[in-house]
Formats: C-alpha cells, sequence, structure tokens
C-alpha cells in the first residue's frame, strides 16, 4: 500500500492516493497510525500550524503565510522529521514524501 505525505489545505498530511477525491474522506486517520499516538499527535501539531497559514474569509482561503515566518520553519523541522519518523516506524508501506516548497 502507498501512502502520500503532504500538507494540503483541508486535509490530513497522511492519505492514500485516491483517482476521485470526492469518494474519500480528506481527514480520515489511517489505520496504522490509530497505535501510534505520539505520532499522530505531531501530524496533528504540524497540520494546525500549516493552516494557521491560511485565513477563510466567505468560503475563500487567502495565504497569509508570508506573515509568519517562524511557523514556516517550525512546520519545515517538522516535516521533515515526520516524513523520516514515518519511514522508520513503517517500513513495510510505501511512502511518497511531496516537498513543502513554503
Amino acid at each position: 500500500m502507498t501512502y502520500e505525505f503532504s500538507l494540503e489545505y483541508g486535509t490530513y498530511p497522511v492519505k492514500k492516493p485516491v483517482v476521485d477525491s470526492l469518494l474519500m474522506s480528506k481527514y480520515k486517520v489511517p489505520d496504522f497510525l490509530a497505535d501510534n499516538d505520539q505520532l499522530h499527535q505531531k501530524l496533528l501539531s504540524m497540520n494546525q500550524l500549516f493552516h494557521e497559514l491560511f485565513l477563510t474569509l466567505e468560503c475563500q482561503s487567502h495565504y497569509i503565510g508570508h506573515e509568519f515566518p517562524d511557523k514556516i520553519a517550525d512546520i519545515r523541522k517538522l516535516y521533515q522529521e515526520t516524513s523520516q519518523e514515518l519511514i522508520a516506524s513503517y517500513p513495510d508501506l510505501n511512502f511518497k514524501i511531496e516537498h513543502f516548497l513554503l
């Protein structure tokens, strides 16, 4: 099974890639993370910081991350650590690690 690790607004960072994203829950936590509370909490913290880089007004998301360089640095560090932890903790799973571009 291949999982994607990426930060996208409105989604959980670890997800199965699917052709039709309307058929999947965008915030479903994969079953294999259910017993790894420490990693799950790290993913939630990183995702929360990422979502704070956007302001939602009238159903539109606006990027305001340029005002928070410290948050971007924190996210970058967490992203690197978490991607390595996923690979090390679950060697039997394949992960497509997307680049964090901010």
